[in-house]
């Protein structure tokens, strides 16, 4: 979230908004928000209907395999705060870009919470889909 926040005057720039999913809860996001910058809106699907309907996944096991592990350490050695485990640990997120008349042009479902497309990345297609 603080790539998405330190690249918001080129998010701006593309005439786009970004839409923040979460299943948690209004006081949960609400602290993620201030914890992060976030100056973007934030949907909570507290039923996990557009998760599901993204086609994003559970997996305990990718969830918490060593690659995700050793991520938790590096933030936790680099001075980030230990929240403790928000809500469901092994639902699975994604990246997804969607066009002004409601059609998916990106659907990256990441296969553990490290896997994620990095924002130059996402800024880099939202670039090509403008031309």
């Amino acid at each position: 979230m603080a790539q998405l926040c330190q690249k918001l005057d080129e998010i701006q720039g593309l005439n786009t908004r970004v839409l923040i999913i979460t299943f948690g809860t209004l006081p949960a996001a609400q602290a993620w928000m201030r914890e992060t910058c976030a100056p973007f809106q934030v949907l909570i699907d507290s039923e996990r209907s557009v998760y599901q309907s993204y086609g994003l996944e559970r997996s305990f096991l990718r969830s918490w395999g060593p690659k995700t592990m050793w991520r938790y350490v590096r933030l936790l050695i680099a001075g980030r705060k230990w929240r403790g485990i928000q809500g469901d640990s092994a639902q699975l997120g994604g990246d997804f870009i969607v066009d002004i008349n409601g059609i998916v042009r990106l659907a990256y479902r990441s296969h553990d919470p490290t896997d994620r497309l990095s924002v130059d990345d996402l800024l880099n297609l939202m670039q090509q889909l403008k031309t």
